[in-house]
């Protein structure tokens, strides 16, 4: 197996800001979920803030070793096909670059789930409290719109600034 090697670039600021609000709103969800643990003193509204913060965690750990795994473990990576097809005339820099800039799609998914954390602890935190159905869980879905549509917005940035 041949041994990719790339030059190795920070995150970009958008990706550092992305993971900071991520991880912000993942706390405020488990905030969320002590409130209403407090009022209702059901635990199981403590298995949303847990699931969301092992994802964001693997996504994490993914994103730090995001070059280790290219390098050594290249069939673990699922990257894009707009990686591939940078030419080579652009040079060995701007494929790093464009490397480093498809990680900030794992920060914008890791601020996404935050959010999705947060809003589903708050719609099962309310329905606990009051056994209706909270009206926030269907905003779940057009955050989930969201992110797919921000998701195809970022990798089209990708392709604009390298493959145009």
């Amino acid at each position: 197996m041949a041994v990719r090697s790339l030059k190795r670039y920070g995150l970009e600021g958008m990706a550092k800001a992305l993971i900071a609000a991520g991880l912000l709103l993942v706390l405020f969800s488990w905030f969320v979920g002590i409130y209403y643990f407090g009022i209702s003193g059901k635990a199981v509204l403590f298995i949303v803030p847990l699931i969301f913060t092992c994802v964001s965690a693997l996504l994490l750990l993914v994103i730090r070793y995001r070059y280790t795994l290219f390098e050594k473990y290249p069939y673990l990576m699922n990257l894009p096909s707009l990686f591939y097809r940078i030419k080579e005339r652009k040079g060995t820099n701007n494929k790093s670059i464009a490397f480093s800039m498809i990680f900030t799609v794992h920060a914008l998914v890791i601020a996404f789930l935050g959010l999705l954390s947060l809003i589903l602890a708050i719609s099962i935190g309310s329905s606990a409290k009051g056994n209706a159905a909270s009206p926030l869980l269907y905003v779940y879905f057009a955050i989930i719109a969201i992110l797919i549509v921000s998701v195809l917005l970022q990798y089209r940035r990708i392709y604009i600034r390298f493959l145009d």
